[in-house]
């Protein structure tokens, strides 16, 4: 019996290593492959409506300023620009480019295709997730082919997230049409569109004449594998070279394999709230209803049995990652504080309250339900309620009660927090948890007064006040943020860079084997 045993494994491990051998040799030498969590909605830079599709048309389109590979600032350097300079009057930005930037078709990159490509990103044809950001750019003056100037309605303090779009070809647009471009785009960036497999990939292949890029790969195969186990089993076999959002459970099974590299960027930009819902129910505009709730929650313990360490604790409506996020604010976790504010609140023991998650928040489920476990010991009746992530948001945008009391959310936002003070903080926005809060013309006109402030130092007082203003009181409160933890296989080599919010400048990656 011992012996069949032994046989049984070892036939088993023999068919392992065929397998492993089998798909290590189905990757060709000069492909490099990235795991995508979901299918891409589009391969147009035109109709940009989620982040994986960024992650997906940047690398074939060039922009104005990129990302820093170091800092994760904004930057010149490797961009289309050569020059970006603030005018006197604080609301115009002239823009001078590069000579040497070309499209995938040969035509030179110039002013006219700029215009063309941020005039589309507003046709209200097109549908672009980043339509209502631009919008802030009241005209773009082309000067001549190298030279434009954007006239800004006001002074537009994060000017530079606005620098970041790929830029399309005008000629090529207008030769082919939309339809062509939307299955067939051309842009200047290092990789250039070869084909798309819907539910499979999208293939990209190094543009050799890129003036800025030598890559030492042919061909980028974005591949679409929804399930986390697929994705880390196919990375393991050497079918996929990088992987990213791995959850950190599955790093102990990684680190068994001498061929994965696991890695981490910590300033990746990530924040995970808890939405008190105060215009559809009046104990969420309760100020020590929500400060029980900021000191009722153990964060740190959530981060460590939830994520096994990999993130931090968050006590402020900013990402660790943004401009005006202060670490000196902080909550201790005080049950017999919480509970003192919540016998001061207006809430009537025995009240349900319910608590909504999606799938959007990873380990949702998980998180809701120790949350439910802190609240309960604080003294209110907790109901959990899973929606699908649409209805939610359906639910939200129209105030619907039907969404419960609180809501667990995260928001991915990035260096600047404009767009999301913009999209949830003022009082008649489409996600405004409490259009009726207390100071809410002060709230509303330092929103805006931050947004409109081109000197940094004056913008951060400005954000400070602001913040302290959210906290008295509070709708909700906030959570924690995480890590970002990503592996590659160790033919490659590939670091994300800090600050990005998706995995995107895949020029980046180096084959070392």
């Amino acid at each position: 019996m011992k012996k069949e045993v032994v046989l049984f494994k070892m036939l088993i491990m023999a068919l392992t290593s065929l397998i492993m051998a089998t798909s290590l040799m189905a990757v060709p030498k000069d492909e490099v492959r990235v795991a995508l969590m979901y299918e891409p909605s589009t391969v147009n830079v035109l109709e940009l409506k989620t982040g994986i599709d960024i992650s997906v048309v940047l690398n074939m389109h060039d922009s104005l300023m990129t990302s820093d590979p170091k800092t994760g600032e904004r930057t010149l350097k490797d961009s289309l620009s050569e020059s970006i300079k603030v005018m006197p009057d604080q609301k115009s930005i002239k823009i001078k480019l590069r000579k040497n930037a070309v499209f995938h078709t040969g035509d030179p990159l110039t002013a006219h295709d700029v215009k063309f490509t941020y005039d589309q990103v507003v046709n209200p044809k097109n549908g672009n997730l980043m339509a209502s950001m631009y919008d802030e750019i009241e005209e773009i003056e082309v000067l001549d082919d190298y030279n434009l100037i954007f006239h800004m309605y006001e002074s537009y303090a994060p000017w530079r997230e606005l620098m970041w779009m790929g830029i399309a070809s005008k000629k090529y647009f207008e030769k082919v049409g939309r339809e062509k471009f939307r299955k067939h785009p051309v842009g200047s960036g290092p990789f250039k569109f070869v084909k798309r497999r819907f539910g499979e990939y999208v293939e990209l292949e190094a543009f050799e004449k890129h003036p800025l890029f030598q890559i030492n790969f042919k061909t980028l195969r974005l591949m679409v594998i929804p399930d986390d186990v697929t994705r880390l089993a196919m990375l393991e076999t050497g079918e996929l070279d990088v992987v990213s959002d791995i959850l950190p459970h599955h790093l102990k099974r990684l680190k068994r394999n001498k061929h994965v590299v696991i890695k981490k960027e910590p300033t990746y930009p990530s924040l995970y709230g808890l939405a008190c819902r105060a215009n559809n129910y009046k104990i969420c505009g309760d100020g020590n209803f929500n400060r029980a709730l900021s000191h009722a929650i153990n964060r740190q313990e959530i981060v460590d049995r939830v994520f096994l360490g990999e993130g931090y604790p968050l006590y402020m409506y900013a990402s660790k990652s943004e401009l005006g996020y202060d670490p000196k604010v902080v909550y201790e976790y005080d049950l017999e504080k919480a509970k003192q504010y919540l016998r001061k609140s207006s809430y009537k023991p025995g009240d349900p309250i319910t608590l909504t998650y999606t799938s959007l928040v990873p380990s949702s489920r998980m998180i809701a339900a120790m949350v439910q476990r802190y609240l309960t010991k604080l003294g209110l009746t907790m109901k959990l309620q899973q929606l699908e992530a649409g209805v939610q948001a359906t639910y939200n945008r129209n105030r619907d009660p039907r969404e419960g009391h609180m809501t667990l959310y995260s928001w991915g936002g990035g260096r600047d927090p404009q767009a999301r003070l913009a999209l949830s903080i003022i009082s008649d926005s489409d996600y405004s948890s409490w259009s009726t809060r207390p100071y809410k013309k002060e709230i509303d006109a330092l929103v805006k007064a931050q947004g409109r402030e081109m000197n940094q130092e004056k913008r951060l007082k400005l954000l400070s006040q602001l913040h302290e203003y959210l906290r008295k009181p509070s709708s909700g409160t906030m959570l924690f943020g995480s890590n970002m933890v990503y592996a590659h296989s160790d033919r490659v080599d590939y670091n994300w860079a800090p600050m990005d919010a998706f995995i995107f400048n895949l020029h980046r990656i180096k084959m070392v084997k």
